[in-house]
């Protein structure tokens, strides 16, 4: 491989390879885990350039992936090799990401900085770039116990999405996580579309006998891992006991594909209230993750 800043809209296996390596490196070096995003790094679609590569002497130092789920703001994650810090590598690609975002007509990129990296925050610090928000990474570490009130909403349902739930899906994700409709319309997955992805309906039958559905959760298995997303209640249905039955039959669902599974999930700092109810259910926190936030029209070095 040529040495420099190479663009890619897909990754190759070689190239997953070399950016595990490289994190390998990193997270020993600096006591952290980042995050990368390695499900959607594997499952990269050819239209966008999503990734940036830097070589020297042939081997992979630096790397840097963007992550879009908004039409105003990517996600960014990124590394430099311990040994080929100081150099400007990260700035290179920073500014390749930049360039992508203004193809795109993208005027914010939030960066994704683990807890812990003294580098990372340096950067952000150089950089004058202020901090935005924090999420918490919690693992599914021991079984929860069952309430009267979990057994009073026993008729709630989980079951998979059919093409038939597209509205709700894109309703839900305006409702729970502000986005636009538009937003929403983008990110809507097809429903079971991949085998890695599922998205999981709750319904639950009222005493007239008809069926509505209260929410929806987001489930991705890959390699012995899943992680939980997309988590929402409808907002007049909260308060009821609801999302921790639809948490556990997530997990129960999760479990019957793959039993030995490990289950993580993030939920933002501030939110005491959803954070009560995993670890309510057997969730604990592992990590932390600080986000960052630079918008255009302001400068860095």
């Amino acid at each position: 491989m040529m040495d420099g800043l190479h663009t890619r809209e897909t990754l190759n296996a070689a190239e997953l390879d070399a950016i595990g390596l490289l994190a390998d490196t990193c997270n020993r070096h600096d006591g952290i885990e980042l995050k990368l995003n390695w499900n959607m790094l594997r499952e990269r679609s050819d239209s966008e350039t999503s990734d940036f590569l830097y070589y020297e002497s042939g081997q992979l130092v630096g790397f840097l992936g963007i992550y879009q789920f908004q039409s105003t703001e990517v996600e960014i994650s990124g590394m430099v090799h311990p040994r080929c810090r100081q150099k400007g590598i990260f700035g290179k690609l920073v500014e390749a990401a930049k360039e992508e975002c203004q193809r795109r007509e993208v005027p914010k990129l939030v960066f994704m900085c683990q807890q812990g990296s003294s580098s990372a925050k340096a950067v952000m610090d150089r950089w004058v770039i202020p901090y935005g928000y924090s999420e918490y990474w919690m693992g599914l570490t021991e079984p929860p116990v069952q309430s009267d009130q979990e057994r009073a909403v026993g008729a709630l349902k989980l079951r998979e999405a059919d093409s038939g739930d597209g509205p709700a899906i894109i309703r839900f994700n305006v409702e729970g996580f502000g986005l636009s409709e538009e937003d929403a319309t983008n990110l809507l997955e097809k429903p079971n579309g991949t085998r890695t992805s599922r998205v999981y309906m709750a319904d639950i039958e009222g005493e007239d006998g008809v069926r509505r559905t209260i929410g929806k959760i987001h489930a991705r298995i890959v390699s012995g891992s899943a992680f939980l997303y997309g988590f929402v209640v409808a907002a007049g249905e909260r308060g009821r006991g609801y999302g921790r039955v639809i948490l556990e039959q997530a997990i129960e669902a999760v479990r019957a594909e793959d039993p030995q599974a490990s289950i993580a999930l993030e939920v933002a700092v501030k939110n005491e209230r959803a954070l009560g109810l995993y670890e309510s259910t057997g969730f604990r926190i592992s990590k932390a993750t600080d986000y960052y936030e630079w918008t255009a029209g302001t400068t860095n070095s």
